[in-house]
């Protein structure tokens, strides 16, 4: 991940495919330490940071990530015994390299095992960003923006909520099963089990540990999908009959829902740059059952080459993913400021290239997994200032019922994590009025 900037999701998915067969216990923990030291790596650095003689940076990136997993042991689970911590790291440093390497590890977590409640971490009112940063392990520039524009404790709150593991969810596919009898059929397998509060599809799963591994999902009668992404098909509201530009599509949870929503009729043009992500979406069609997508690998920013427009347009924007780091842990890692303008650049040019390809009356969803206003309000008001034949639209009009409070003072779609318990996204409907 630190080396090529992939996926940590990926990487580990491909690493439990590839490994021996695992337990379900087995394939439980090595998530847990993947994905929680991710979440709590500028808490570990810290705490690194304090007892090693070298510094984090000069430290090699081997011996650096098998000293944050046994510090995140030492310090986040109490299951795991202290000298088995130790002990497993310093095996994997003698994988890794000489005998210094694993002593060096040795010394350090010992330090930090005998010494962890003498750590000292930055003071909160003397310096509100670096306590942040550093407690709630997030990047101090993400810390900075967030205050300044939610203030000091929200962005505890929104730190907070991004360190919680979040739920795994599904959406009923509506073609082939209703959301009671996929309750019951899952019910069979599973034990935490509920329907979600908002989506009238949805189920959520807690202690799954290989949901493909279910007779139903072989049979398609679900697809994982957060609550809040389930709610944005609702959103673009499309008609059976219509012809739909999915602009952003892969790997297809939001088109396959339009499916659902046209109920197999019309035409929905799938759009993606990357040709894997379209094999995975291909792949989520067949097994749902969906009929009506077609599959193009074209660049949303560029000319598409159609000659007839659509009656609905979705673009689920490229975007600094600033929404979803409970689910993308790695991202906090992975993402630098200066991204941000230029994914709003990229954001802007992807709907001044679609607005022609609207019908007239026809409704374009603007949607983000990211919190940030410049890549949301700031390329809506840019869109708009730009294309006056477009309008926004009232989404209060299409909102599933009981899912007002989903929506902000502005009338936008914004959900967040640490409010509502799903990812946070943004959506904006504009009408070419």
């Amino acid at each position: 991940m630190e080396a090529q900037g992939a996926y940590a999701d990926i990487l580990l998915d491909k690493s439990l495919r590839k490994a021996a067969p695992l337990t379900p216990v087995d394939r439980s923990f090595i998530t847990e330490l993947v994905y929680g030291t991710l979440r709590w790596r500028g808490r570990i650095d810290w705490v690194i940071g304090q007892f090693s003689k070298i510094p984090i940076e000069k430290l090699d990136s081997n011996i650096l990530n098998i000293i944050r997993l046994g510090v995140y042991q030492l310090l986040f689970l109490d299951r795991v015994p202290s000298f088995a911590a130790v002990n497993e790291s310093v095996k994997l440093a003698e994988r890794c390299g000489h005998k210094g390497k694993a002593r060096f590890v040795n010394a350090n977590l010992r330090s930090i095992e005998r010494g962890w409640h003498r750590i000292r971490y930055p003071d909160i009112d003397e310096d509100p960003e670096l306590h942040i940063s550093v407690v709630h392990s997030h990047p101090i520039w993400m810390v900075k923006r967030w205050i300044r524009h939610f203030g000091v404790e929200d962005t505890i709150d929104l730190c907070m909520g991004n360190n919680e593991v979040p739920p795994l969810t599904l959406r009923t596919n509506t073609l082939k099963v209703l959301r009671q009898e996929l309750l019951d059929e899952l019910r069979k397998d599973l034990g935490e089990i509920s329907p979600t509060i908002y989506s009238t599809e949805g189920i959520t799963i807690r202690g799954a540990s290989d949901i493909t591994a279910l007779p139903s999902f072989d049979r398609g009668w679900f697809q994982v999908q957060d609550e809040a992404a389930q709610l944005i098909s609702h959103l673009l509201n499309p008609m059976p009959g219509q012809r739909v530009l999915d602009a952003c599509a892969a790997p297809g949870g939001k088109t396959t829902h339009l499916a659902q929503l046209m109920e197999n009729s019309g035409d929905i043009y799938a759009l993606d740059i990357n040709a894997h992500r379209l094999s995975l979406l291909e792949d989520n069609c067949r097994r749902l059952g969906v009929m009506n997508v077609k599959v193009s690998k074209k660049d949303a920013s560029r000319p598409l080459g159609f000659t007839e427009k659509f009656h609905r347009i979705l673009v689920d924007a490229p975007c600094s993913g600033m929404g979803v780091l409970r689910r993308n842990p790695d991202s906090k890692w992975n993402k630098k400021e200066s991204d941000i303008d230029q994914l709003r650049d990229l954001q802007l040019s992807i709907l001044n290239n679609l607005a022609d390809y609207l019908t007239d009356q026809g409704i374009l969803l603007y949607v983000t997994c990211t919190i940030s206003p410049e890549e949301n309000e700031g390329v809506v008001t840019s869109f708009l200032d730009g294309h006056r034949e477009f309008v926004l639209e009232s989404i209060s009009e299409v909102i599933p019922n009981g899912c007002d409070s989903l929506l902000d003072d502005k009338g936008f779609f914004h959900p967040y994590p640490y409010l509502h318990n799903m990812d946070g996204l943004f959506a904006a409907r504009l009408k070419k009025a």
